[in-house]
């Protein structure tokens, strides 16, 4: 009787790897369709831009006001950090426990996101190294179970990516309210969010030096417009090697999207980065651009001037 449950055991095992087998140009179809479609070189790559600029962005702590109409002006809604009135009203105590959470917030979903762009990856990889083994004819049951499984999961994977990528960062569950009960805004008409800022990157196609001079220039990522009132932080640093000029350091703020930095010196490397000034609702912001330029050899532009 053992014998003969036995051998039933070992007919069901081969009629399931049979079946799986069966299965393999269906898988092989389903993989490659993926591959073509969703895990395409452009699809990855728009991922990896994507992702590059969710964690390059900045992230700041709003207070909403959750009475007035949806139809009223976004700005109507919020309450500024910044403004002196709001200020004086928020618990500053509170304010540093709910900036601490919603910086903790952000570091999670950034590197959930990121996460999950490496398991994309690696599931692409793999599906890929399947269709090679498969056209080789060296797949066995096991490779067969396997990869399926890892199809199931690469597409749960993408599934989470974006649905991520379209999660708001908000409201934040704040265990105490921002602003006290003072009478004047009811709190339970206020929430708190997370707003995001893509990175201000520069513009180096525009960006040009001379002897003496570097026009600089500057964009924020995804904008088809310059937005107005913004004001942007300069940084230069100077890579001179000699001990007086070594690593010489000046700052500086405007309110445009470009600006000329003059009085440097012939023949230098010099450093620049550009940022959006610091507000006091700054929540997570760590990336700056930077870039390296040399300004020309005066001797040498004189040289070419005389030609």
């Amino acid at each position: 009787m053992d014998e003969v449950k036995l051998a039933c055991t070992s007919l069901e095992e081969c009629g399931a790897q049979e079946t799986q087998m069966d299965a393999l140009p269906d898988l092989r179809t389903q993989i490659l369709q993926l591959l073509c479609t969703r895990l395409s070189d452009d699809c990855i790559m728009a991922m990896q831009e994507v992702l590059r600029l969710m964690q390059r962005s900045s992230y700041y702590l709003e207070i909403q006001r959750d009475d007035l109409l949806p139809t009223a002006d976004e700005q109507q809604h919020t309450l500024h950090l910044s403004d002196s009135t709001v200020w004086s009203l928020v618990d500053q105590r509170r304010l540093q426990r709910a900036m601490t959470l919603a910086n903790t917030q952000v570091k999670l979903h950034l590197t959930f996101l990121g996460l999950l762009y490496e398991e994309i990856i690696r599931g692409c990889q793999e599906l890929e190294a399947f269709i090679i083994k498969y056209d080789q004819g060296l797949v066995d049951s096991d490779i067969t179970a396997s990869t399926q499984e890892r199809l199931q999961q690469t597409h749960q994977y993408l599934k989470d990516f974006e649905s991520r990528l379209a999660w708001k960062l908000g409201p934040l569950d704040l265990q105490n309210q921002l602003i006290p009960n003072t009478g004047s805004i009811p709190i339970q008409q206020l929430s708190a969010s997370l707003a995001i800022k893509m990175p201000v990157i520069f513009n180096r196609s525009e960006t040009c030096t001379t002897s003496n001079t570097v026009h600089l220039c500057w964009e924020v990522a995804g904008e088809q417009s310059q937005e107005l009132n913004q004001e942007f932080e300069i940084h230069v640093k100077s890579f001179h090697p000699t001990i007086v000029e070594h690593c010489q350091f000046t700052k500086s703020t405007c309110q445009s999207y470009n600006i000329e930095v003059n009085n440097l010196i012939s023949d230098r490397y010099y450093k620049f980065s550009v940022k959006r000034v610091d507000s006091v609702n700054l929540v997570y912001g760590l990336w700056v651009d930077t870039i390296t330029l040399k300004t020309l050899d005066i001797s040498k532009s004189e040289q070419a001037a005389s030609y």
